[in-house]
């Protein structure tokens, strides 16, 4: 083709050419230029999903009409634009979300890299990325999913001011880890909405030596925009839905301190204070009883100057708060639950791709910690930001994890006893909490129930049980965080 349908120099005509994506299948896209069995072969090729040809590279080739270029340029180089195609979901509550993060450039490590966001090569290729968004459809052949939408992304626009700012510390955070040596120490947890994921396969083949430390080698990652953030750019920048989020920050805010550094101040504002005088200082007048299981949830965003249930850059960065009430002797009251899990599936992954480890190695937690007194009130002692380092999740962490998945193969036991009344007790043989410095399981349902030998045992019903592999059932499990763990981590609180 001599000449290119839009003006490869322009971002506004390249935004124009692709908005007429918008409604067809990538199929149709070959369908434009193949037929027969040259289209047979196309189709073929790109639903494989082993075919180094992905999506991405269809539409360059094929309706861009250039050849993938060196990952040291963007995608339209005179116009300085990035083209990045990626999937999203709905789910059951016609809620959209991002399908995955989204990997922007490899980070290396085999040369020097620059501790500015300004003069680096990330900047180059972040700063405007046209995102041609395709609804992905479980089981669907790759070829088929539509493109229903495509925006041209400007970090340096009005609306994405605040963003900039935080992935400025996002970026200066990973490189100062990368400058000192510790790549190895890299997890997605690190950051808000910038992560330094891992590419490629997580096996020990994937480590390589570091530029800046030649005695500790490293998984290779990319610099990525997160799937939380993901979410947020589709449904507020893209397609433009109201979401119920305040944000707790002005872009002036951001230059002063970072979000973490001003959350806390923010917070530690109100320490001494107990939780009933921090519910008459911020509105909560109801009676205790008719209060909300999530009120201390609530209190947190309200010193946040949040007034509704999520504070904006939290859902961006995927932060989960935590509430802790401490008992006088220093030690939580309770574990910390996590979503249940389900057991054959669990059985069937790897640790590095398994749910827990994904959730673990991604997510940042802010601790709220009260601590009882002795007239039994609980009072507000401080805050901080968590996540679990990367090196304990997959040394301590694969260990205990793995430990259960062992059990669950190896077929879990059951002892039956009844206590005086005569009730039937079912105990297992499930790795215990005592045996594990991390995370252990335990059930997560309303009521206990189980299915052994073909006997049913139990007061709850179906849905409070889950599949073992050897076709039993047990009421549905768990992992809790340790309390003995969470005490060690804020004992600095």
């Amino acid at each position: 083709m001599t000449k290119l349908p839009y003006d490869k120099t322009n971002p506004a005509d390249i935004l124009r050419y692709s908005e007429e994506l918008e409604g067809i299948t990538f199929q149709n896209v070959l369908q434009k230029i193949f037929s027969g069995e040259e289209l047979e072969e196309k189709v073929k090729y790109y639903n494989n999903p082993r075919s180094k040809g992905g999506l991405g590279n269809l539409l360059e080739e094929h309706y861009y009409f250039y050849s993938p270029n060196s990952i040291s340029d963007a995608d339209f180089v005179e116009a300085g634009v990035e083209l990045k195609v990626t999937p999203y979901e709905i789910n059951k509550n016609n809620q959209y979300k991002a399908g995955e993060r989204l990997v922007i450039t490899m980070i290396p490590n085999n040369e020097p890299i620059s501790n500015d966001f300004e003069t680096s090569h990330l900047k180059q290729k972040i700063s405007h990325i046209l995102m041609v968004w395709y609804e992905r459809i479980r089981g669907e052949a790759r070829t088929k999913q539509r493109i229903q939408y495509v925006n041209l992304y400007n970090l340096y626009s009005e609306i994405c001011k605040n963003d900039l700012e935080i992935i400025r510390n996002d970026y200066k955070r990973i490189t100062e880890k990368i400058i000192a040596g510790k790549a190895h120490e890299l997890s997605e947890g690190d950051t808000q909405y910038l992560g330094a994921c891992t590419k490629g396969a997580t096996a020990e083949r994937s480590l390589q030596p570091q530029y800046y430390n030649d005695s500790i080698p490293a998984k290779r990652r990319a610099f990525s925009l997160k799937q939380s953030y993901m979410t947020y750019v589709l449904n507020q920048y893209v397609k433009k839905r109201k979401m119920s989020f305040d944000a707790i920050f002005t872009p002036a805010d951001l230059q002063k301190a970072d979000l973490e550094t001003q959350v806390i101040e923010r917070i530690e504002k109100y320490v001494g204070n107990t939780e009933e005088a921090l519910y008459s200082m911020f509105g909560f007048t109801n009676t205790q009883g008719n209060r909300p299981k999530h009120i201390n949830t609530l209190l947190v965003n309200r010193m946040l100057g949040v007034q509704t249930d999520q504070a904006e850059e939290f859902a961006k960065a995927d932060i989960k708060i935590k509430t802790i009430r401490v008992q006088k002797n220093g030690k939580p009251k309770e574990s910390m639950s996590f979503p249940k899990i389900k057991i054959k599936e669990f059985v069937r992954q790897d640790f590095e791709e398994s749910a827990e480890y994904n959730f673990f190695q991604e997510t940042k937690f802010l601790f709220v910690v009260f601590k009882e007194t002795n007239t039994g009130e609980y009072i507000l002692k401080g805050a901080k930001f968590w996540n679990m380092p990367i090196m304990e999740l997959e040394e301590i962490g694969r260990v205990e994890w793995e430990s259960y998945k062992k059990k669950f193969l190896t077929g879990v036991n059951f002892t039956i006893t009844k206590d005086k009344s005569g009730k039937e007790i079912i105990k297992n043989d499930l790795p215990s909490k005592s045996e594990h410095t991390i995370f252990h399981l335990r059930p997560h349902a309303q009521k206990s129930a189980y299915v052994i030998n073909g006997k049913r045992y139990g007061m709850g019903n179906d849905r409070d049980m889950d599949d073992l592999p050897n076709g039993d059932k047990m009421t549905c499990q768990c992992f809790w965080l340790n309390n003995n763990y969470i005490a060690k981590i804020i004992e600095d609180i």
